[in-house]
């Protein structure tokens, strides 16, 4: 009988194990989720602060600089946007429209 309760503590102490892994696998999950989101968040704000700011510019140089920048943003964005689209592409979707939305909140706020 003492070795049935240690078998069934063994087996309880398992499953905690278990269920740890796969919190810790689901925290993971979608902390990826959020790194690639933040990535693609970002180089978007950069970007069009970037291009508003290269409409402004008369000078050669500064506006090469800023469509190299752009460039960099642009490339950031697809490579984010490339790896989620792998990892899901449902949530692609859904972060796109966000981001989408909330640029178009934004720039209507400040040509107001």
């Amino acid at each position: 009988m003492k070795d049935n309760i240690k078998t069934v503590l063994d087996d309880d102490m398992e499953l905690d194990i278990r269920a740890h892994e796969v919190a810790s696998a689901s925290e993971e999950a979608h902390k990826r989720l959020l790194d690639l989101q933040l990535k693609m968040a970002a180089s978007s704000i950069n970007h069009e602060y970037a291009r508003q700011k290269f409409d402004e510019i008369a000078d050669r140089t500064e506006r090469e600089d800023l469509l190299d920048y752009m460039d960099d943003c642009h490339r950031e964005y697809g490579e984010a946007r490339a790896q989620l689209a792998a990892y899901d592409p449902y949530a692609l979707a859904d972060f796109e429209a966000d981001l989408i939305r909330q640029k178009q909140t934004t720039t209507a706020h400040f040509n107001a």
